[in-house]
């Protein structure tokens, strides 16, 4: 029984030694000359949406567009930025008028956007309908436009305008999309997110002006 054991040690040394010599035998890593490539499947996307939200009472048109990378299908990383498409429906005006009769008209355009990295995971991608869930987080800049109208009561006008009040801000915003594959490159989406700034230091605007939630639609085409 003792030679049987010692005879059968001996034999698997040599069946052992014998495989690690050939090409057969490897172990499996991630980096290594064994692979001829990466397994993991890369893929690109570029976006454009329409997005529509609210700043207080006041609508706001948001057009948007992302742009990144796609890896194994599933998981999306790039870049996204935001800005107010219509800075003439967030302004708010006064006029006054001087022993003179010269009529002063004050207007400010609330402009700006934001914008930062974005990470998204899509639910089954090679679905004609699928569900995905993005999350940009980044910053923003918002400032006032500020305009002077000054009519003298004789003759002429003089006009002019600045930019004053800016102020910067963290911003982060989760969603979900809906998502249907148009053709292999193409793809229409619809995503409800909420975007949340804490404590904006906004002045003329109220606390919480643009803590609310999004609406957008979207074209996407790329490699998926």
């Amino acid at each position: 029984m003792i030679c049987l054991v010692c005879s059968f040690t001996a034999f698997s040394q040599e069946q052992a030694t014998s495989k690690d010599s050939t090409s057969s035998y490897k172990i499996n890593t991630v980096f290594g000359s064994g692979h001829k490539g990466c397994k993991i499947p890369f893929g690109y996307f570029i976006q454009f949406d329409a997005g529509y939200t609210k700043f207080g009472h006041h609508n706001v048109f948001l057009p948007e567009i992302s742009m990144g990378m796609i890896l194994n299908h599933n998981w999306s990383v790039g870049m996204t930025g935001s800005f107010i498409g219509n800075p003439q429906g967030l302004s708010f005006h006064h006029t006054t008028t001087d022993s003179t009769g010269q009529q002063t008209k004050d207007y400010k355009y609330l402009k700006g956007g934001f914008g930062g990295a974005l990470l998204e995971y899509t639910l089954f991608p090679r679905s004609m309908v699928h569900v995905s869930f993005p999350l940009m987080i980044g910053m923003g800049y918002l400032y006032w436009d500020y305009a002077k109208h000054s009519t003298p009561g004789t003759s002429g006008s003089t006009f002019y305008h600045h930019n004053t009040y800016g102020t910067a801000f963290f911003v982060i915003e989760p969603g979900v999309k809906a998502e249907l594959n148009l053709s292999k490159m193409f793809r229409l989406g619809l995503t409800v997110s909420y975007r949340w700034a804490p404590d904006p230091d906004i002045r003329y605007a109220s606390d919480g002006l643009i803590n609310q939630f999004n609406i957008k639609l979207g074209l996407k085409f790329g490699k998926f």
